[in-house]
């Protein structure tokens, strides 16, 4: 585990002890405790499918009491979804699937934030 994930694991760590903590920073750190597993996740996954989105869908799951694993798919960009924000189009014609992925949360609290991981 990379030095930043182990600093995002311990900002997590406190964010779930905090029962007044944002849901939305609990899942914007989670992203980052999991960015090196997504990235070698959708490596293989673009060389299976070409270039696409990771969608990580947390509505429904509260992070604070949550067991076992969070729904993590990936979805060829021409998949496309009515659930995925307009301006994800433009992230994946602007993005480098050799370097860097595209990561779409969904949860309860928000719309779906996007995340753009090296």
């Amino acid at each position: 585990m990379q030095t930043y994930q182990q600093e995002a694991m311990q900002r997590l760590r406190e964010l779930l002890a905090d029962p007044s903590s944002d849901p939305v920073e609990i899942a914007a750190t989670y992203v980052t405790v999991l960015s090196e597993q997504l990235v070698q996740f959708a490596r293989q996954s673009y060389r299976r499918d070409g270039a696409g989105v990771i969608e990580i869908d947390l509505r429904g799951i509260d992070l604070r009491t949550a067991t076992g694993t969070a729904p993590i798919a990936y979805y060829p960009a021409d998949a496309g979804s009515d659930e995925w924000p307009e301006n994800v189009d433009e992230v994946l014609e602007s993005y480098n699937p050799a370097s860097e992925v595209v990561v779409l949360l969904f949860q309860d609290q928000s719309g779906p934030q996007i995340f753009v991981l090296e």
